[in-house]
């Protein structure tokens, strides 16, 4: 979500973002790699404690999982220089993960955390009475538009993320190609998790889902 501002005044660390989705949780951590020897003093031991233990670890309990194969290394935001952690674990967890937050006191550093999709309204309440935060709720459908806009415009370390196949009913012509979405419009967006919506998206701003499940 931070991405999606301006960043006159950037947020202060720790920088989240949820997908609350039925079946999965994702979410996003951006990690600051250019600290000064200055900030590190002043930082407070819950905010150290975070990023140590989000980025320190590739699992939490028994269901969470960082993907690390999919870190965004060496990225800009908001002026600041980090890598952006991608971790998940499954919805009927995240009461755990609230009471987690809680034990870190994280509602010390923020007293809100940016969140899409429908576990967004679910969960709401919990957020506010086990880990006293609330949440600063965005359109789901936004954020994908805005979000797959975005990740074509840093690329994957290096390598553009979006492709598509030449040929692909021929087997043996068929090869995987970067796809540039630089004036990609018109152009139908699938979103496939645990339902699946079908969106015409005619500029970053103007889209429509058109149908889904």
């Amino acid at each position: 979500p931070v991405s999606f501002s301006l960043c006159l005044l950037p947020p202060v660390f720790p920088w989240f973002g949820l997908d609350i989705g039925g079946t999965l949780v994702k979410l996003v951590y951006f990690e600051p790699k250019d600290i000064t020897a200055e900030e590190e003093e002043e930082e407070v031991e819950n905010l150290k404690s975070i990023r140590k233990y989000l980025t320190s670890n590739v699992a939490y309990g028994s269901t969470g999982i960082r993907d690390v194969h999919l870190e965004l290394r060496d990225l800009t935001l908001c002026g600041r220089k980090g890598n952006l952690h991608f971790i998940r674990f499954p919805t009927h967890d995240m009461p755990a993960f609230i009471q987690m937050g809680s034990e870190k006191h994280f509602s010390s550093l923020h007293t809100t955390l940016c969140a899409t999709g429908g576990g967004a309204y679910k969960f709401e309440q919990d957020f506010r009475t086990m880990g006293d935060l609330e949440l600063c709720k965005l359109d789901e459908l936004d954020c994908l538009v805005r979000g797959m806009l975005y990740i074509d415009s840093v690329g994957f370390n290096g390598h553009s993320e979006c492709y598509y196949f030449e040929n692909p009913t021929d087997a043996e012509r068929c090869q995987k190609l970067p796809f540039n979405l630089e004036n990609p419009y018109p152009l139908l967006l699938v979103n496939i998790g645990s339902g699946v919506s079908i969106l015409a998206v005619y500029s970053k701003d103007n889209y429509k889902r058109v149908t889904g499940t």
